[in-house]
């Protein structure tokens, strides 16, 4: 019998709610957690239900085993971190037992702001869970108010790249207030006729590659043409950018959620690669690029040629050099 139905007619419980215990590793089949709903259980087969707390705590100590998350910048008030995707920042609230980069900062012992909610602490500012690149934690709550002013005021800068599906027409800003879809709460819209809306900018801006020919040839029955492009964060809208690439039309390579219907079946290609700030104590500008993950470089080495960065010091891309060279600003 299915370990689902064998627990869902002994617990009395339904089947959905068996499979919820199973994720969270609730459920240990001979003394390790199970993992599929429809294991099928031997005569000798021995089942035990472990409290959730429990069941959360072996999980993110084996999360914690897993991760070595790269550290771009560390003084005794801030600390600025590659983050990896799939990994979520903060918790939606306190029953959500998903392992997160607090999670993660809180077992390896870091001092940690706690302005915010218990399940934020540290975050000044968000990634999405499939979002890699830099992301800012404050280490105390004077540190914390201070960057968040800068993002108010716009001191702090933020440029990611993503490689989106068909060209920019044109390098262009994105002013449009993002609102809740009224009825997946999951996604994000944009509207102009909403007073619930919260105002949210973003600029688009190309980055000079050359698609390899042979994607063109060989990949493309849906006539995509992959390409790399720079956004700067103005505010910092949940999805912005996604949301913003869709109200033009465009759309990041693996974000289906938004509208992506091409060939690549991977993670969302977006990441958060270059960011600056104001030192809360020594007032002095930091610049910090995060290291593209593999995954995307190798996408980048495979469908474009580079011809003016022929080495590693590309995967570096000056974005606000670029930036500034297409607005003709700051």
């Amino acid at each position: 019998m299915r370990a689902d139905i064998f627990l869902s007619k002994t617990l009395n419980l339904s089947r959905s709610k068996v499979q919820n215990l199973i994720s969270k590793q609730a459920i240990l089949l001979n003394s390790k957690p199970l993992k599929k709903y429809g294991t099928i259980l031997n005569a000798n087969d021995t089942l035990k239900l472990i409290s959730q707390a429990k069941a959360k705590q072996d999980s993110n100590s084996q999360h914690l085993q897993d991760l070595n998350i790269p550290i771009i910048y560390e003084d005794s008030d801030l600390l600025i971190l590659n983050k990896p995707a799939n990994l979520i920042v903060h918790r939606i609230d306190e029953n959500d037992t998903q392992f997160t980069l607090v999670d993660y900062l809180k077992q390896k012992g870091f001092a940690l702001s706690n302005l915010g909610d218990s399940y934020r602490l540290g975050i000044v500012h968000r990634l999405d869970k499939n979002t890699s690149g830099a992301i800012v934690i404050a280490k105390n709550n004077a540190t914390h108010a201070h960057l968040s002013m800068q993002i108010k005021s716009k001191q702090m800068g933020r440029y990611y790249l993503c490689i989106i599906n068909q060209p920019l027409k044109n390098p262009q800003t994105v002013e449009i207030p993002i609102m809740r879809h009224p009825k997946q709460r999951l996604k994000y819209i944009t509207t102009t006729n909403n007073v619930n809306a919260k105002t949210a900018k973003t600029a688009f801006f190309m980055i000079p590659t050359l698609l390899d020919s042979n994607f063109l040839k060989t990949e493309n029955p849906k006539k995509e043409i992959p390409t790399l492009i720079g956004a700067k964060l103005f505010t910092g809208r949940t999805h912005q950018i996604r949301v913003h690439l869709n109200s033009i039309n465009r759309h990041i390579l693996g974000d289906g959620f938004y509208g992506y219907k091409g060939n690549y079946t991977g993670r969302i290609l977006l990441h958060a690669h270059f960011l600056h700030l104001i030192h809360p104590k020594t007032q002095k500008l930091l610049e910090f690029h995060a290291p593209i993950p593999d995954d995307m470089q190798n996408f980048i080495k495979t469908h474009f040629n580079l011809p003016i960065h022929q080495n590693a010091e590309f995967f570096k891309i000056p974005l606000p050099y670029i930036y500034k060279q297409q607005f003709h600003t700051i």
